[in-house]
């Protein structure tokens, strides 16, 4: 794997192009439910789930120490499923919490591990998919199923031909997909029922991208950037945009209304671009250091010292807000009810009104929040995702579920 790497530029949110952005399209598989599948929230990673009765104040609902650090929660069906991996013993375990208490239904099921003790999942239809950071032999990549309400391992399945995985997966079409690296990169289609793999695509490297998936497309995309659309059925490339290089890293990009917000880009004006989904033309640029969240024509674009709100018809600012003197921002932000919440690296959750940036919910989860996903395989991936009316907060070695406070 081409060992090319890049420093994370200084960030203010801006916009390079003003931007003709279709009332709708259809980003989702299906119909949406009130669930969170994967990272941010849903299978295009736009931050946005509507649960009812979510909204300020907030208080803590539960907390749980599990004693390791903890990636992004998965919500469904009453449960909260949650990875936690422990460097001390190089050991990652999933777990199913109850969403009402916190209390653990099952687990922890241990996840065979590589060198590391990365992992993250994904879920669809009653199933949790896991993806580590190899195999234990260190010479492949796995997947593993496991029924959501026992935890019983269903199928696993053998990734050949990379060695290193740091792309959460996302589930959608009948399939799961994820991308894994090593030498060069390769995305891979497993399907859902039996765990075999239906198809594979090669990329430039493949580190640290989950796929946004739709029923016409699964994009996928890597530094510089190298931004792939894959047809999801057969793996058929659709069409590739080729930065100006090519190397190690990636991120996860949001599909919102058509476009395709790309980060970790290198030699353009901006540190982010925009890419028409239906082929792949640059159309725009931003400046973010966190995958972005959207509400109706507003893009929430955070850095560590600024959460700004843009307006995707125009490219003007809206609002901007800074975190509480000696803090930061430390994670994406996600939209609820018109509300945008972040994380802070002291331990808050702070939810600003998505119109107008007023302030209207600051919480403590007692732990710090740090969820940055520009690769490395020290822990599971964290992000917050809200769903059935909590959003879930992974905090260092805590779960914690904030809730409406009467």
């Amino acid at each position: 794997m081409n060992s090319f790497r890049y420093a994370t530029f200084s960030l203010v949110s801006s916009i390079l192009f003003s931007l003709s952005i279709p009332a709708s399209a259809a980003d989702a598989t299906k119909k949406p439910l009130d669930q969170a599948v994967t990272y941010q929230i849903n299978a295009s990673h736009t931050g946005i789930n509507n649960t009812k009765g979510l909204t300020p104040p907030l208080a803590v609902k539960w907390s749980v120490n599990l004693n390791a650090t903890v990636g992004y929660p998965l919500i469904a069906g009453g449960r909260v499923f949650v990875l936690a991996g422990d460097s001390n013993v190089n050991t990652v375990n999933l777990y199913a919490l109850d969403s009402k208490t916190g209390k653990a239904l099952w687990g922890p099921v241990n996840i065979p591990e590589g060198a590391y003790w990365w992992a993250a999942a994904a879920y669809d239809n009653g199933v949790v998919y896991v993806v580590p950071d190899s195999t234990a032999g260190f010479s492949s990549g796995a997947m593993y199923a496991f029924n959501a309400k026992t935890g019983k391992q269903i199928w696993a399945a053998t990734l050949n031909g990379q060695y290193l995985f740091s792309s959460p997966p996302t589930a959608g079409n009948g399939m799961v997909y994820t991308g894994g690296a090593g030498s060069g990169g390769t995305v891979y289609a497993v399907r859902e029922k039996n765990g075999s793999v239906v198809w594979t695509g090669s990329v430039e490297n493949g580190d640290s991208s989950s796929p946004v998936v739709t029923k016409n497309g699964v994009f996928v995309s890597y530094s510089c950037p190298q931004t792939y659309d894959f047809n999801p059925k057969s793996g058929g490339q659709i069409w590739h945009f080729s930065g100006q290089c090519e190397g190690g890293g990636g991120a996860t990009m949001a599909l919102y209304r058509g476009l395709l917000y790309v980060r970790d880009t290198y030699n353009y004006s901006t540190n982010s671009i925009i890419l028409k989904a239906s082929d792949g033309s640059m159309v725009g640029g931003f400046n973010t250091t966190f995958i972005p969240a959207f509400l109706n024509n507003t893009g929430f674009y955070a850095t560590s010292s600024t959460l700004s709100a843009v307006d995707l018809m125009s490219g003007n600012s809206i609002w901007a807000a800074a975190p509480p003197s000696g803090d930061s921002y430390a994670s994406p932000p996600v939209v609820v009810n018109g509300v945008v919440y972040v994380g802070t690296a002291n331990g808050l959750v702070i939810g600003y009104k998505g119109s107008n940036g007023t302030q209207r919910a600051s919480v403590s989860v007692g732990a710090g929040i740090s969820a940055f996903d520009g690769g490395g395989y020290s822990s599971p991936l964290a992000g917050l995702n809200a769903a059935q009316g909590m959003i879930v907060v992974p905090a260092g070695t805590y779960v914690v579920a904030l809730q409406h406070s009467k």
